[in-house]
């Protein structure tokens, strides 16, 4: 947010584009398993069985998994400015490795 207002004018009517790192959700896994040493492993469900499992906010993360099959939500277009455009450090920003390790003791 910092950025987008610093930016001023340029990053008016654009989408903040700042994903810095795009990792599949087997990716993701992966290091979350290197990280916490447990291990993890993906099942197919449906929407229906997700939202029995997890109430409401399971719904909603169920939309969103579909969601994100049916479109790239970080696909680069004329309507969104890039990290760097923002002037965003990528030395400034942890990225997912950086996250599961500050959260491990969470899991």
């Amino acid at each position: 947010m910092r950025q987008v207002l610093r930016t001023g004018a340029p990053a008016y009517e654009k989408y903040a584009n700042v994903a810095l790192e795009k990792w599949t959700f087997q990716e993701m896994l992966d290091t979350w398993s290197e990280i916490t040493g447990k291990k993890g492993v993906f099942i197919e469900t449906t929407l229906e069985a997700w939202t029995k499992l997890w109430g409401p906010a399971g719904n909603e993360l169920g939309l969103q998994f579909k969601f994100g099959e049916a479109c790239d939500p970080w696909e680069e277009r004329d309507d969104y400015i890039s990290p760097e455009d923002l002037g965003i450090d990528r030395n400034e920003v942890v990225g997912f490795r950086g996250c599961i390790e500050k959260l491990k003791g969470f899991f």
